[in-house]
């Protein structure tokens, strides 16, 4: 059985979310935890770092957006030839030329606004799943009762019980929030348990991969657990349960150590575009 360290006990826990930061332009989470400065979470320290295939991402469901608006023909009211081409001297086109061209002006306004949203829309609903599959995973652990509202979520959940039919993990915790006061973060992790001999700790991913950056969250844990406990963490996992098909994969961090050096990049760029890069005249 884990034990806390003394310094790490009965300390109240609050999360807070959506805090914008005009450093990053963007909106974060802290954990404050106990009389400690608020700390940022893993993931909000990540989001420091490139990520190709999410720009990709994010680019290609823009274009679905864009694609879905042209195959329904929504401009077919506008993309007809104007008036001014077919009688450019006539006085109605002439008064409908301003009109048109500001009503199309707006519809392409309208247009970019929307197809820059629809990622995020569609990042958020695969977040809400996801967000359902941990819930119902951690309240089957604990031995209490949940309830699916999404399918995919439904198979998540299925791919989880495939997944636990082959595992030998024994679980110690689950959704335990886990912070390092060495190094000013916290996060929570999904399960913490032992292999036999070894302590594990692991994450369930349900997107449509798994990245190089869930190494880093999963190292960023690992240290804080050692921290915490005293305990030689001896592996990272990451379970990718699949939401279309009942299946999992498993990923192993090969260093998490390694990996933690990495993370440990990404909260220092995090600390220093907080603090400031360049001098403030206050003259």
């Amino acid at each position: 059985m884990l034990e806390l360290q003394e310094q790490y006990r009965d300390l109240p826990i609050a999360v807070i979310d959506d805090v914008y930061s005009s450093a990053t332009d963007s909106l974060e989470r802290y954990y404050k935890i106990g009389d400690y400065d608020a700390m940022p979470s893993v993931t909000t320290v990540l989001e420091m770092i490139n990520k190709p295939r999410l720009r990709e991402w994010n680019m290609n469901r823009a274009l679905d957006y864009l694609g879905g608006k042209y195959a329904t023909r929504h401009w077919d009211n506008r993309i007809a030839t104007p008036p001014w081409v077919r009688y450019p001297k006539s006085p109605k086109a002439q008064s409908l030329r301003k009109k048109v061209k500001t009503t199309w002006n707006d519809a392409l306004a309208s247009l970019r606004r929307n197809a820059k949203a629809h990622p995020i829309k569609v990042r958020d609903y695969a977040g809400d799943i996801g967000t359902e599959v941990h819930e119902a995973i951690a309240a089957e652990l604990r031995g209490e009762s949940w309830e699916l509202v999404s399918e995919s979520a439904a198979i998540a959940m299925q791919s989880y019980r495939l997944w636990q039919e082959d595992s030998t993990i024994h679980p110690i915790w689950t959704e335990q929030t886990v912070w390092s006061l060495e190094y000013g973060y916290a996060g929570s992790a999904d399960l913490v348990g032992m292999d036999g001999s070894k302590l594990v700790v692991l994450d369930w991913k349900t997107g449509a991969g798994v990245y190089n950056e869930a190494g880093l969250q999963m190292a960023a844990y690992s240290h804080a657990i050692e921290e915490m406990t005293l305990c030689k963490v001896d592996e990272c996992v990451v379970v990718h349960l699949n939401k279309s098909t009942p299946a999992w994969t498993e990923h192993k961090v090969k260093d998490w150590k390694r990996s933690f050096n990495g993370f440990l990049s990404a909260l220092n760029t995090w600390k220093l575009w907080h603090d400031g890069v360049f001098t403030s005249d206050d003259s």
